[in-house]
C-alpha cells in the first residue's frame, strides 16, 4: 500500500489487524450482554488469566507520565496506554468482582448510585448508561469505573473492556455527574466500532509482553450495530467545479487511496476510522488538502450573487436605534432570563407573571424564568447604575418577551414572542413629558401619525397617576410612565425613574413603508385660539380629538400652549388653551367658514366634555 510520500507502508500493528480469535459466548463463566443498543454500539470482553499485579516497566512509566497520566499498576497502566496510544478508552475489572460472571450493559435506575474509583458517590437516573453485574452497577459507562470492582493486589484474572458508547449520551453523562475523564472526552467525540477489537488485542498483547498475565485465546464480542460502510460516488466535475480546479480522474484517485480511501467503480470507499466522510464536499476536502491549497487560482465567482437589503422589521430597528443614539441614549443588551424574585420586584401582575415560561434546566436561580416583560431586566441595569453613582442615564435595550399564552409550551407548541424596545431613563430635567416626546419621536420615525394616548392606572409597575398607553385601534403598542416608588424602593433608588415598553412587532404592523408626498399649500392658513374650562379629570387628549372631529378635515394643527387652574375659574377645574391652525388645500378659507367651524367646536365640547368657554 502507498502513502503520503510514495512509500510502502509497514504497519506496525499487522499481527493485531491480522489476528483471528474464537468468538464465545462464554469465557471462564463470563457473559455479556447488551440491554441499551441504542447507547452500546459493541462491547467487546477478554480474559487474562495468572495475572501478576505490580508494577509497570519503566519505559511504560516514562511515557504514561510524559502524557500527564500517573502510574497506577502494570494492568490499569496497559488501559490508560492504549488508550492513548490507539485513541479507545479500555476499562478492566476483576473477574472476581462481577456477581453472576454476567456483563450487562444498560440503562441506570432512577436513583441508583455508585461509588466511583475517586471514592465519590454519584447518583444516575435513566438517561444513564452503566456496566453491571447481576446485582449493581460496577462502572458509569465511558466515564469511569466502580470502586467495587477495581483492581487489587490480589486480583489473579482480569476482563478487560472494549467498548463503544453514543457520544452525546456519555457528554451528558459526564456532566450529569460533574466527571469528565480521558475516557469520556473521548467517546463524547465519537469512535469507530471497528477500532474496539484492535485496542483489546493490542492491551492483550502488552500484558503478554511485559509478563503481566496470560490471556486466553478467545473473545466475548457483542455488536448489535455494525458499523456502516460510508460509500460517495466520486464525481469528477463537482468536485473541480466545488473547488475552482481542474485536476484528473486519475489524481484524485491517487491522493484518496494514499489516505487509505479505496476507489471501487467511481465509488470512494472510506476506512473505518474516518467516520467524519460523508459526502462529496469531504472528499473534495480531502482531495485539496493533499493537492495544495497554493496551487489554487484566483477566480470570479460564478454565481448568481443576491442584493441583501433589510426587512421592514430590521429597517425600523435600525431607524430606532438611529433616533436614540442620536439623543444621547446608550444600547444595552439583557438576559431572555428572569427570577421570580425579579417579577416581584418589579410588581409584575400576577396574571403575566404566571405567563412566564420555567426553565428545565436553569444556569441557576436567577435565571430560571423566560422572562414575560423586559421592565425587570432594565431595572436591574438602572439599579446599578444608579448604584455606582451615574447622575444622568438614558437607556434603551431592544430584545424579545416570552410570554406562555394558553399553555402551548406544554402543548409543544412555541410560546408568543415579541421584539420590545425597553426605555430607561433618569437624572435632571427628565420628566414623563421628556419620555412622552420620545416614544412620539420613535412614532413618527416609523411612519406612525394616528394613535391615542390613554391614562394608566392599574399597571403597578408604574405610578397610577404618571402613566399612560399608546393606542392604535384597539391593540397597545406602547406603555411609557413613572417607576411607582415601591418598585424604586425594592431596588433601592433615590431618583424618579422613568420607563417605557414599545412592542416593536406590533408596531410594524402599523408602520407604512414610505412617508406619504405633501405638495407645498398654495393657500393661506387661519391661526384662532380657544381657552376653554374642564373638569380636572378631563384629559387632552379627549379634548383634542373632539376639536379634531369637530374641524370637518380643515385643521392642520391642534397645539396645546397653556394650563391654568384657579380658585377663581372654580375647584377641581382647570382651563386647557389651544392654538389651532386650518386651512383649504383649494381655497382661501373666510371668516365665516371659520367662525362656524369654531362654534361646532365648542358646541361638542360642551356638549361632550360640558366644557365652557373660558372668556
Amino acid at each position: 500500500m502507498l502513502y503520503l510520500f510514495g512509500k510502502n507502508f509497514k504497519n506496525p500493528r499487522k499481527n493485531i489487524d491480522n489476528l483471528d480469535i474464537e468468538n464465545k459466548d462464554e469465557i471462564e463463566g463470563l457473559k455479556v450482554s447488551i440491554e441499551a443498543p441504542d447507547l452500546c454500539y459493541r462491547y467487546i470482553a477478554r480474559v487474562v488469566k495468572n495475572v501478576k499485579i505490580g508494577p509497570s516497566p519503566e519505559w511504560m512509566k516514562k511515557r504514561l507520565k510524559a502524557c500527564g497520566i500517573r502510574s497506577i499498576n502494570n494492568i490499569v497502566d496497559i488501559t490508560n496506554y492504549v488508550m492513548l496510544e490507539m485513541g479507545q478508552p479500555m476499562h478492566a475489572f476483576d473477574i472476581n468482582s462481577i456477581e453472576g460472571k454476567h456483563i450487562t450493559v444498560r440503562r441506570a435506575k432512577k436513583g441508583e448510585k455508585i461509588i466511583t474509583l475517586d471514592e465519590q458517590e454519584r447518583e444516575l437516573n435513566e438517561e444513564n448508561l452503566v456496566i453491571a453485574d447481576d446485582k449493581k452497577a460496577v462502572a458509569i459507562a465511558g466515564v469511569m469505573g466502580g470502586l467495587n470492582s477495581e483492581i487489587e493486589p490480589k486480583t489473579e484474572m482480569v476482563v478487560f473492556e472494549s467498548a463503544v458508547f453514543n457520544g452525546g449520551n456519555i457528554r451528558k453523562t459526564a456532566k450529569k455527574v460533574g466527571l469528565r475523564t480521558e475516557s469520556s472526552s473521548r467517546f463524547e467525540k465519537g469512535l469507530s466500532s471497528e477500532s474496539a477489537l484492535r485496542a483489546i488485542n493490542r492491551a492483550v498483547e502488552l500484558v503478554e509482553l511485559i509478563g503481566a498475565g496470560k490471556a486466553i485465546d478467545a473473545k466475548i464480542d457483542v455488536y448489535p450495530n455494525k458499523q456502516k460502510v460510508n460509500k460517495i460516488k466520486l464525481e469528477v466535475e463537482k468536485i473541480n467545479n466545488l473547488l475552482g480546479t481542474n485536476i484528473s480522474k486519475q489524481e484524485m484517485i491517487n491522493i484518496l487511496e494514499k489516505l487509505d480511501i479505496r476507489v471501487e467503480n467511481d465509488i470512494a470507499i472510506a476506512p473505518y476510522f474516518r467516520m467524519d466522510l460523508e459526502c462529496l464536499a469531504d472528499i473534495a476536502e480531502e482531495v485539496v488538502r493533499f493537492y495544495g491549497y497554493d496551487k489554487l487560482e484566483t477566480t470570479l465567482i460564478k454565481a448568481d450573487t443576491t442584493l441583501g437589503i433589510r426587512n421592514k422589521e430590521q429597517t425600523i430597528k435600525k431607524k430606532i436605534k438611529e433616533l436614540l443614539v442620536n439623543n444621547g441614549f446608550s444600547e444595552i443588551y439583557t438576559y431572555g432570563f428572569v427570577s421570580q424574585k425579579d417579577l416581584e420586584k418589579s410588581n409584575i401582575d400576577e396574571k403575566l407573571a404566571k405567563k412566564a415560561i420555567v426553565i428545565m434546566n436553569p444556569l441557576s436561580d436567577e435565571y430560571k424564568l423566560m422572562r414575560p416583560t423586559t421592565i425587570p431586566s432594565m431595572m436591574q441595569i438602572l439599579a446599578l447604575n444608579a448604584n455606582k453613582k451615574n447622575q444622568n442615564v438614558k437607556l434603551f435595550d431592544i430584545s424579545r418577551s416570552y410570554k406562555n399564552i394558553n399553555n402551548e409550551v406544554e402543548n409543544g407548541e412555541v410560546p408568543l414572542q415579541e421584539d420590545i424596545l425597553t426605555i430607561g431613563m433618569y437624572g435632571e430635567d427628565i420628566d414623563f413629558y421628556t419620555l412622552k416626546g420620545y416614544i412620539e419621536n420613535v412614532l413618527e420615525a416609523t411612519n406612525i401619525s394616528r394613535y391615542e394616548i390613554k391614562k394608566q392606572t392599574q399597571n403597578e409597575s408604574y405610578h397610577p397617576g404618571r402613566c399612560a398607553n399608546v393606542k392604535i385601534g384597539i391593540d397597545e403598542i406602547a406603555t411609557l410612565g413613572e417607576v411607582h416608588p415601591e418598585v424604586l424602593l425594592n431596588y433601592n433608588i433615590e431618583k424618579r425613574v422613568y420607563l417605557a415598553e414599545i412592542n416593536i412587532t406590533k408596531l410594524v404592523k402599523y408602520s407604512k413603508a414610505n412617508k406619504k408626498y405633501v405638495e407645498v399649500p398654495k393657500f393661506p392658513a387661519v391661526e384662532r385660539d380657544i381657552a376653554i374650562i374642564v373638569d380636572e379629570k378631563v384629559e387632552v387628549g379627549e379634548i383634542e380629538k373632539i376639536i379634531t372631529k369637530s374641524s370637518k378635515k380643515l385643521l392642520e394643527g391642534a397645539k396645546l400652549f397653556d394650563i391654568y387652574r384657579d380658585e377663581k375659574i372654580g375647584n377641581n377645574k382647570k382651563s386647557v388653551a389651544y392654538s389651532l391652525i386650518f386651512r383649504d388645500k383649494n381655497q382661501t378659507l373666510s371668516d365665516d367658514e371659520i367662525n362656524k367651524i369654531m362654534e361646532n367646536i365648542i358646541i361638542q365640547l360642551e356638549n361632550k366634555l360640558s366644557a365652557t368657554l373660558r372668556k
